[in-house]
């Protein structure tokens, strides 16, 4: 028996998600009610961290940039929509390879979306001091 390749089908569900926010222009009950559909409790915390504002661009110089979602222990870095340094990350997306986004990530990539962000300019040493921290 094949078992599904869970970054087509997540990829596929985020191309269907993207065409409704589109549609919807914001975070509506629709919309959440399609991200609960397609992602279940990944989705559900997604939606719980863009209401409660905690996925930030963290800007360097224009054109270095990376993000950051305050987690309930920690705060967790995002590069790109490719990585993310939680453990689910790590354990299911690059590990097990059971899924291909994290819910940090699935955050971002509709945050970013739905400019449900905010964006903060890092000092070069505020952005050292995030490189130290991740040693």
């Amino acid at each position: 028996m094949k078992m599904n390749n869970p970054s087509t089908e997540d990829e596929q569900k985020l191309e269907k998600l993207m065409k409704l926010i589109e549609k919807e222009e914001g975070l509506s009950e629709i919309t959440e009610n399609e991200i609960l559909a397609y992602f279940g409790l990944r989705g559900e915390k997604a939606v719980k961290i863009l209401k409660e504002k905690r996925l930030h661009k963290l800007l360097l110089n224009k054109d270095l940039f990376f993000w950051e979602v305050e987690g309930k222990s920690k705060n967790y870095i995002i590069i790109n929509s490719t990585f993310c340094e939680c453990t689910d990350f790590q354990i299911r997306v690059l590990g097990r390879e059971e899924k291909s986004i994290c819910y940090h990530l699935l955050a971002k990539i509709i945050g970013e979306r739905l400019k449900l962000y905010d964006s903060r300019e890092l000092s070069e040493i505020e952005y050292e001091k995030i490189l130290e921290s991740r040693i």
